[in-house]
């Protein structure tokens, strides 16, 4: 057999997208030779290239076990992003990134890098991909999220801009445009003329949805239902549907509804997320009382979700006989301790999922319940620091000022959490040299780095492992000054006295209010009264923060 004129055939079948033929001929060689790490890598990258992808991740490990290749190591880490996996990913094509000329593998590893929130890295690779494949559109787009992240907005609106006046037809660049300018203009009607125009282009999908939530934005709630009917009729299965419909409901208050909608968008099962624990979830609750059966319950959502969502526990003990809890191994011991009187829950950490006879959620349990926002239980405290924590933070909280603890940026991955729920840390400016405070960075790994400027805050991130040291250092502050992120959650369900900056438009827990919370009662929300200026929220802190500090004199 002459091999180099059968891989030759191979490759030109592939060209043509004749995969089985192609597949044929390698397979026909590795029966003589099954360990030619050549003719494996091959035909894992065809089964890549056929959507083939679990047999694409079988033939490249082999082929990576035997020899270490360039093509091997590319095609691992695509098959590891387009299964999901991108923490794996990330570490196959970190090692090929700086020789590679593939623009998908440069795609996949900025994909991974915004995942894992190292968004200068991820400008970085960006500027390079744009400079080597200056063609791809997409490349721009992805370009102008990192320039955001990095705080490079400027930048980020003239990438957008020159996208659209390049590839006019290209939806995704509209809707960049219109995301920039909710951002750094606060222009809503602006943002919606972009949108609009991507609905003829070939995002029609996107368009409705960012119109939909842009309504829901100005609280013109029936133009916001109106365009996502639009796109519940252009694609009756997209699974951010349930998103939009529950989120659009639940601002209004409108419970059943609402949560009806948001229980079918958290127990789907993601099709392309097949590592996912909701696929291996089975007999979903339905509400019922089974006191002799055993339930799973994960913890989905977010850190902040999981605490807040956690409270609904001790009033689902009383439907079943055992409840097995899943929950990030960064909460877990929080959870222990706070719920030691539960005898008949036992909190496992993320990994194999328990025998079970029903299982659901954490997220969904108020929906189940039928527990209502008028009837929120323990808003006000119902978690419990570890002792010796707190002795620890003592030694590090030691001042006879009156001690606060700052955090500005939300852990979520997207633009509109940089619209909603993060803010630059030099907004806070107004309030940082108040005289007889000390203030505390909580702020876990920043996005940017203009934190170290401010000379007067002690950082305490480094010392955090898990939110059982973060609970140890709020309950030694006087004060928590923080944006809508998993620290207001956690020091809300401890008791410690926060101040919450929202913005104009929030999540929808947050409903309307403007001064208090029904989820916790230590919380005091600051919300912007314009959406353009968070001027008024820094103002009234820094007379609140004054008052604090003068009695502490007192």
């Amino acid at each position: 057999m002459d091999i180099v004129a059968e891989v030759n055939r191979a490759l030109e079948y592939t060209k043509e997208k004749e995969y089985k033929k192609a597949e044929k001929i390698y397979l026909g060689i590795l029966k003589q030779d099954d360990k030619n790490a050549v003719i494996l890598s091959l035909l894992g990258l065809l089964y890549l290239n056929a959507g083939v992808l679990k047999k694409s991740e079988k033939y490249l490990k082999k082929a990576y076990s035997i020899k270490e290749s360039v093509a091997t190591i590319e095609g691992l880490g695509l098959v590891k992003g387009y299964l999901g996996e991108l923490i794996e990913a990330g570490k196959y094509l970190e090692k090929v990134i700086d020789s590679t000329k593939s623009y998908d593998v440069y795609d996949m590893y900025i994909s991974f890098l915004i995942e894992t929130r190292q968004y200068s890295k991820a400008y970085k690779y960006s500027t390079e991909c744009v400079e080597k494949f200056p063609l791809k559109r997409e490349g721009y787009v992805t370009l102008s999220y990192c320039a955001i992240n990095i705080g490079k907005l400027q930048e980020a609106y003239a990438l957008a801009e020159l996208v659209v006046k390049r590839y006019p037809k290209y939806g995704s660049g509209w809707i960049q445009l219109g995301l920039i300018t909710e951002i750094l203009f606060h222009d809503d009607d602006k943002a919606a003329e972009c949108y609009k125009k991507a609905l003829y282009c070939e995002n029609k999908d996107e368009a409705y949805y960012n119109l939909a939530v842009n309504s829901d934005k100005r609280k013109d709630f029936k133009k916001a239902l109106y365009y996502a009917r639009k796109l519940q009729r252009n694609n009756p299965n997209n699974d951010t549907l349930c998103f939009l419909f529950g989120s659009i409901y639940l601002r209004q208050r409108k419970f059943k509804l609402g949560m009806k909608y948001y229980a079918k968008y958290v127990l789907r099962k993601p099709k392309t997320e097949p590592h996912n624990a909701l696929h291996k979830l089975k007999n979903i609750w339905d509400g019922k009382a089974y006191k002799k059966d055993k339930l799973f319950l994960f913890g989905d959502q977010g850190i902040g979700d999981c605490i807040m969502f956690s409270r609904y526990l001790p009033i689902l003990e009383k439907k079943f006989k055992k409840i097995d809890c899943m929950v990030s191994d960064s909460i877990l011991e929080l959870f222990k301790r706070s719920f030691k009187d539960n005898k008949k829950i036992t909190f496992k950490p993320k990994g194999k999922i328990p025998r079970h006879d029903h299982s659901t959620v954490l997220s969904v349990l108020p929906y189940y319940l039928k527990m209502d926002f008028d009837n929120i239980p323990y808003s006000d405290k119902y978690m419990i620091a570890d002792n010796l924590k707190i002795e620890k933070y003592k030694e590090l909280i030691n001042s006879d000022r009156l001690k606060v603890g700052i955090s500005w940026e939300a852990g979520g991955i997207g633009l509109r959490d940089l619209l909603h729920r993060t803010l630059n840390i030099s907004m806070y400016e107004p309030f940082l040299n108040t005289e007889n405070v000390q203030f505390y960075s909580l702020q876990v790994k920043p996005a940017m780095d203009n934190y170290k400027n401010y000379k007067q805050l002690i950082d305490l991130a480094p010392t955090f492992k898990d939110f059982d040291d973060t609970a140890g250092a709020l309950m030694n502050l006087d004060l928590v000054i923080t944006v809508d992120t998993s620290v207001a959650h956690l020091a809300g369900a401890l008791g410690v006295k926060t101040f919450m900056l929202l913005p104009s438009c929030t999540d929808w827990r947050w409903f309307e209010d403007d001064k208090t919370t029904d989820w916790y009662k230590s919380i005091r929300i600051f919300r912007q009264k314009d959406s353009k200026t968070w001027d008024d929220v820094m103002n009234n802190i820094a007379l609140e923060l004054k008052k604090l500090a003068d009695n502490k004199d007192c």
